[in-house]
């Protein structure tokens, strides 16, 4: 097994984002941050500013409010966001239970990690590209050429897998901007209704409009994939998980499912006040997972025991 410094370098290192991405990938992460730094522009200086000058105490009152609640929104998602860009997802350690090596195979079976997840003939997965041994879960993402554990998908718009390293910082992105864009569309409808019935500049009306359809539609979006991946957390699945289990019998059911609670620690952290904070709070090492069976085993001390009970029964 690592130390638990192996283990913090693995999952949480950060990396010099502008060396590592080429134009092409960093296009969808400048896309997202100019639709944040838009949104944020004309919520606080076309909305809450001339609210906040105005001569209705109420106004002002409901101004400062709005621009206080929607700053720390806008800091907690760009912290989050940092955060899913330049975490690391996690992949497969260089040591030799995972590497492929002769000599490994030739020990005895209890010397090499045993897996749930494993190949028709009920050998262990083996990634051909990394020339390395797959844990539970783990999957190769050709994007960044190496294999993610607990991979979720790879996503152009982090420029980054999502996996176990940072799962949890992609999913605030998605809270705090559904939550963001909702406090949008929702706080300027008056300031939009205003400026159509009162004399007001084009360009300010222009700009309200816009923002308030960029803001509804983001939130009608967001609000969708948020509530796929609340889905998919309760379910203990993740989004590669659910395509593999699309269209078959029992479909939807992970051998890793804990619960609600249960899952939702095992991808937030188990500290629950810490759950919406950007801060890395892991348990486990992503290379074996509790199963749902007795809550205590972890994916290779089951299949240890599954094999030991059928080697009695074919006794």
């Amino acid at each position: 097994s690592s130390s638990p410094s192996c283990g913090a370098l693995r999952f949480n290192s950060t990396y010099d984002i502008s060396s590592t991405m080429t134009c092409a990938q960093k296009a969808p992460v400048l896309f997202v941050g100019t639709i944040i730094v838009t949104l944020y522009c004309i919520f606080v200086f076309v909305h809450c500013l001339p609210m906040m000058m105005s001569a209705d105490p109420g106004k002002i009152h409901r101004g400062k409010i709005e621009m206080h609640a929607f700053n720390f929104l806008s800091v907690m998602l760009s912290l989050s966001y940092y955060r899913a860009i330049s975490t690391s997802a996690g992949t497969v350690p260089d040591t030799a239970e995972w590497k492929s090596d002769p000599e490994v195979e030739a020990r005895a079976a209890s010397m090499a990690p045993t897996t749930v997840e494993t190949k028709r003939s009920g050998a262990r997965r083996f990634c051909k590209w990394c020339s390395k041994y797959k844990p539970d879960r783990c999957h190769h993402c050709r994007v960044c050429k190496a294999c993610v554990l607990r991979m979720d998908h790879h996503c152009p718009w982090i420029n980054n897998c999502v996996g176990f390293g940072n799962y949890k910082f992609f999913f605030l992105v998605i809270f705090y901007a559904l939550i963001s864009v909702a406090t949008v569309t929702i706080a300027m409808i008056e300031s939009v209704q205003e400026a159509i019935e009162v004399d007001t500049p084009f360009w300010r009306m222009f700009v309200l409009l816009f923002g308030e359809t960029l803001a509804g539609f983001l939130m009608l979006l967001l609000s969708a994939f948020f509530t796929f991946h609340i889905w998919i957390l309760s379910k203990a699945m993740t989004t590669i998980e659910f395509c593999e289990k699309s269209g078959k019998e029992g479909q939807y059911r992970s051998d890793f499912d804990l619960g609600a609670v249960g899952n939702a620690m095992a991808s937030l952290g188990p500290n629950v006040l810490l759950w919406l904070a950007p801060i890395s709070d892991l348990s486990g090492d992503g290379l074996s997972f509790v199963l749902e069976r007795k809550g205590l085993l972890t994916s290779s001390e089951a299949q240890e025991r599954r094999s030991s009970k059928s080697s009695k029964s074919t006794a």
